[in-house]
């Protein structure tokens, strides 16, 4: 899933800490949505260990090592050595306090990806406004996913607009992933609550195996497709905003 040797000279540093500034504002996001959503609907365990909040810091479980390298460790390791994060964070939740388990554990695992969308269009509107400040100034922004060039326009501009179009990015790509159907994952609540009997008999089996299913089927079934989202959003997308400046 990643590799483990680390060659700085190869990295655009700067492209790095800017992805991991939105790696913890995307988990922000991400986190507190299904927080909240568990407390409206009734179960506060979430919200008795703080974590019904999209500060990052408060998803970010310092005392468990495991939770702390998922969520810490893992993206700084992957971005000096894939280019981009990739990392896990959770909140817990306990269906027996909500109001309807099957449904609002639905409604909490929907409640991460329009967290990212929230995050995405955020991203989407602060670079359009960087592409629009920059042609008003007769300058013009140098955007890239993995490296960080300045273009012809302000440090300050170009810093911004590269962090936003990075929370674009990132929120697009993981708000998509969680939403696959599979146990462990967003997608896979949902697709709970709308199986028969049978089927979550056979959901309940697969639950232990739920990450190794998610890996295999996010890394070696889905790669092209998630590849061509990110594409089209990196560059499609892009070209797309700099057209309604004509």
């Amino acid at each position: 899933m990643m590799w483990i040797a680390v060659s700085l000279g190869r990295v655009d540093i700067t492209s790095a800490v800017l992805w991991l500034i939105c790696w913890f504002l995307t988990i922000g996001l991400h986190e507190g949505g299904h927080g909240w959503m568990a407390w409206w609907r009734g179960d506060d365990t979430a919200y008795l260990l703080g974590k019904r909040s999209i500060n990052p810091i408060r998803h970010v479980d310092k005392d468990n090592n495991f939770n702390l390298f998922a969520t810490v460790g893992l993206p700084v390791l992957t971005v000096f050595t894939m280019g981009w994060p990739i990392g896990f964070a959770w909140v817990p939740v306990n269906p027996a306090k909500l109001h309807h388990p099957a449904r609002d554990s639905a409604l909490v695992g929907l409640a991460g990806p329009l967290g990212n969308l929230v995050g995405a269009v955020i991203g989407a509107l602060v670079l359009f406004g960087m592409i629009l400040l920059a042609a008003k100034t007769d300058g013009g922004l140098a955007l890239h996913p993995f490296e960080f060039h300045k273009g012809e326009t302000s440090m300050a501009v170009a810093l911004v607009a590269a962090l936003a179009y990075r929370m674009m990015l990132i929120n697009i790509l993981l708000g998509a992933i969680n939403l696959l159907p599979i146990p462990g994952v967003d997608g896979g609540s949902v697709l709970y609550y709308f199986l028969n009997f049978r089927g979550r008999e056979i959901f309940n089996q697969l639950r232990p195996y739920g990450m190794m299913i998610f890996v295999l089927v996010a890394w070696f079934l889905l790669s092209k497709p998630i590849n061509a989202l990110f594409t089209f959003f990196a560059s499609d997308v892009v070209l797309w905003m700099y057209g309604l400046l004509r």
